[in-house]
Order: structure tokens, then C-alpha cells, then sequence
């Protein structure tokens, strides 16, 4: 059977066998509507308040709608720690190392005046060092926070954990973010599911992560040694800042 052929349907007739591809048309078509946004929404990243646009989940297969501020692109992320930080006053005179770090979010640590703020990418590509997260080439007790967001499903966590927890000051703050399955107990990390793209993205929801984290997230943190905190995405700020329901930014801390 072609990837256009009629599939057989338990509902018989020509009707019922065309009834998932007129379903799937109409879905299709409210996606192309509501592509550059449908309720109005306000960044806490740069202010900005109007319709946000449509943009690849952190699942990878599918969008969000209602995801990408089109002033500072912000996502979902960015936004939630941004609330996160008018809470808790994350980056005001801290020592900071912030891994592959997005515009937006640049722009808005350094209007809060961090004493130092370094950004860092695997490659170096746009970013202030070249920084390979499982074996961290800077020297112990080096920053007082740490911001690590949709990273660690991409590298080996086991490495990078304790060296994170290695350069961070005593007292200091480890901000990670990750896509979180809080239904699964166990981390899924199957390496015999990581050969080729295709399985990748099957199994993982994007062709470079290999992993999905569960519940087990926070034991990973603490046996590194962090005591792990969490700020959680509730409403109404979810509707207001166009947030995804339920999303943590993890707070560890060195102690």
C-alpha cells in the first residue's frame, strides 16, 4: 500500500474510509489559522504583548500554538524562567556561565546586571568559550549559577551532572530545564534506539536527543550532589505568557 492509498476502515464504505483524511484535512487547516497566533499574550522576556506565533514543541513532532514571542523569540522556556527570576532574583550581581545561550535571554540577563555573565557553546559557535558539558575545561568553584536549559537530554548526564556541580560555588544554583515525562518513572535511554536520525526522533522526539527524562530526573540531580527545587508553570501565567502547562525550571543547589 502507497502512502496515498485508502487504508481499510471498521466503519465500511468509501465514506468511512475516507473519514481519518477529512479529519486530518480539518486539523490541518485550523494549524494554517491559527500559524501567527490567536490569543493575545505579554513576554516577560522583553515586554512585548500581542499574538505570539506557532513553533516546534520541545517534542519536536508537532507545534505549539501561541509559542514564539515575535519580538525576542522567546519560547515557552525562556518565559517561564524569566517569571522564575522575578521571583527569586536569579541573576542580580551573580557570577554566571550560560550554555548555548538564545538572544532573547541573553538580552534580558544582562539588563539584570549579573557581576559576570559567560556564555558557552559546544563549537564555540556565537558564544564566549568552547565548552564540551561532560568534561568542563574550567577550574572548581568558578560560578554562582549555572544555566543549563535543554541540554542535558543531548549529552551523557551522568558526566555532566558532577561537573556542573563541580565549577558551581558552594551555595550556588544549577537552573536546568529539560523535556520531562512526569507519567514515566524511569528515564527512557535506550542506546540501541540512538543509531540513525529516523530512530531518534521516533523514540526520542528529536534527532539529537537521546533520552526522555521521567520522574527519576531529580535522583539524577541529587546524586550529584544537588538539592533540587522546583518552579512550575501554573495558571493563570500559563494563558497570560503563553506558557506550557505543567513545565519546571529545576533549581539545584550546590550545598
Amino acid at each position: 500500500m502507497s502512502n496515498f492509498d485508502v487504508a481499510p476502515s471498521s466503519t465500511g464504505g468509501i465514506k468511512g474510509r475516507l473519514r481519518p483524511y477529512v479529519w486530518s484535512l480539518r486539523s490541518g487547516l485550523r494549524t494554517i489559522r491559527f500559524l501567527f497566533g490567536r490569543f493575545e499574550r505579554s513576554c516577560p522576556v522583553c515586554g512585548y504583548r500581542g499574538r505570539f506565533f506557532a513553533y516546534a514543541n520541545p517534542l519536536a513532532l508537532g507545534i505549539n500554538f501561541d509559542s514564539l514571542c515575535p519580538n525576542c523569540l522567546s519560547h515557552e522556556r525562556h518565559r517561564l524562567l524569566a517569571l522564575c527570576d522575578t521571583e527569586q532574583n536569579l541573576f542580580t550581581g551573580k557570577d554566571i556561565l550560560h550554555f548555548a545561550p538564545e538572544t532573547g535571554l541573553t538580552r534580558y540577563i544582562e539588563a539584570r546586571k549579573p557581576r559576570s555573565y559567560v556564555t558557552c557553546e559546544f563549537g564555540g559557535k556565537g558564544a564566549d568559550l568552547d565548552i564540551n558539558i561532560e568534561k568542563i575545561d574550567i577550574e572548581s568553584n568558578r560560578f554562582d549559577l549555572i544555566i543549563c536549559c535543554h541540554i542535558l537530554e543531548h549529552v551523557n548526564d551522568r558526566l555532566a551532572m558532577p561537573e556542573l556541580y563541580r565549577i558551581l560555588r558552594e551555595g550556588g544554583t544549577l537552573v536546568a530545564m529539560i523535556p520531562l515525562i512526569e507519567g514515566w518513572q524511569e528515564t527512557f535511554e535506550d542506546r540501541s534506539r540512538q543509531g540513525t536520525v529516523e530512530d531518534r526522533i521516533l523514540y526520542f522526539n528529536q534527532h539529537d536527543h537521546v533520552r526522555f527524562f521521567g520522574r527519576d530526573f531529580r535522583r539524577r540531580l541529587e546524586r550529584a550532589g544537588f538539592a533540587v527545587d522546583e518552579y512550575t508553570a501554573v495558571e493563570p501565567q500559563v494563558a497570560q505568557y503563553g506558557l506550557i502547562r505543567g513545565e519546571k525550571v529545576f533549581l539545584c543547589r550546590k550545598t
